[in-house]
């Protein structure tokens, strides 16, 4: 595959994708989020939402926005000592849809290897210390792979917060 990441445009048509799970469940809303929320996130600059092309076809969609974690949702060892904040900079992936068709080739992962790029030049402009995201307690193996650690803090429901430092 050749992906290619874009920022959405309005002739992107996204309606005939299908990002719920295999028995239609859509636990994380990812499907309902690009159905009916999308469009309003990227006009009001609430978080970029970004297209993944295999030659012209759209397989995926992600969502990036500047964001902070909070010292509470991180373990012990990850507080910098002599100093004081109670948050930490950080960008959020918000939102991660593969369609069905194209689940199990591994785009999860190339998404996450380009937010980790893309997480580092803003590292390199301004402060950004971490890459968060928050997902199923079932959705965890694809992050670990990617080093990302679960938060110690309690799941909501089923969902976790990961997150994973910047070197």
């Amino acid at each position: 595959m050749e992906l290619d990441y874009e920022i959405i445009s309005p002739n992107d048509d996204l309606s005939l994708l299908d990002f719920t799970e295999s028995d239609g469940t859509d636990p994380l809303g990812v499907d309902e989020f690009v159905r009916t929320k999308a469009d309003k996130y990227h006009e009001n600059k609430i978080a970029t939402v970004r297209i993944v092309r295999d030659k012209k076809e759209i397989v995926a969609y992600f969502t990036v926005s500047m964001s902070s974690i909070g010292v509470d949702i991180l373990a012990s060892g990850e507080k910098v000592e002599g100093v004081t904040p109670i948050r930490y900079p950080a960008m959020l992936l918000g939102q991660l849809g593969v369609d069905k068709k194209y689940r199990g080739k591994g785009i999860g992962g190339d998404i996450c290897n380009f937010c980790l790029g893309l997480a580092d030049v803003l590292g390199k402009l301004i402060a950004c210390r971490y890459v968060i995201l928050q997902t199923s307690i079932d959705g965890t193996s694809l992050y670990n792979r990617f080093e990302f650690h679960m938060s110690p803090k309690a799941p909501v429901g089923r969902k976790v917060w990961m997150y994973r430092r910047l070197a």
